[in-house]
């Protein structure tokens, strides 16, 4: 992606490919704040009190708008205000459900509801909605968090003990008990 003008806000579709939308302090640390998917699309907002950037995690394509002349054709075209609130709300509930883990939640519960919001945005593209791959590597998953790697990973370890979860692979995780999964997520059970 070339380089955007960081004085202005910037509307983004994820077109395809995994991303991680990142908080830059002024020493240049990162925070995760989200990550985004194919089919999502998010605010990309100028740069102030913090420095936002999306950096794809693997081969992404992206669409990119300036907000003010997007928000322009949105007048125009009112479909494209629908979709805009469609993609907002998503969002919302995607932070919200981050806040709550974020929370007072054990790392076990953060963990839980991470698998879980991984979930509902994959069942759609998995058959059986169990199996996950996850783009994400296990420190960028602390991150997002607010974990450390070695946490992530002996939450991971013991959610596998307690046969919630299997890890076919590095990248693949399949929930074999969603609703109990719910439970250690302090969550409402979700549909098996």
């Amino acid at each position: 992606m070339s380089t955007l003008d960081v004085t202005r806000d910037h509307l983004v579709f994820v077109a395809s490919g995994p991303t991680k939308l990142v908080v830059l302090d002024a020493a240049g640390s990162e925070q995760i704040v989200a990550f985004q998917f194919g089919g999502d699309c998010l605010t990309l907002p100028r740069e102030g009190l913090h420095a936002y950037r999306l950096v794809a995690i693997r081969s992404a394509s992206l669409l990119v708008f300036e907000a003010g002349p997007f928000r322009a054709l949105e007048r125009q075209a009112p479909i494209l205000n629908e979709l805009m609130a469609r993609c907002t709300l998503a969002a919302l509930q995607r932070t919200r459900a981050n806040l709550v883990a974020m929370g007072r939640r054990s790392a076990t519960e953060r963990v839980a509801s991470f698998l879980l919001s991984m979930r509902e945005i994959e069942q759609v593209t998995q058959s059986d909605g169990r199996l996950l791959t996850l783009e994400m590597t296990r420190q960028e998953i602390a991150d997002c968090l607010g974990l450390t790697v070695e946490t992530v990973s002996r939450q991971f370890s013991k959610l596998r003990a307690m046969g919630l979860i299997a890890t076919p692979s590095r990248t693949q995780v399949r929930l074999s008990d969603p609703a109990q999964l719910a439970a250690q997520a302090g969550a409402f059970a979700p549909a098996a």
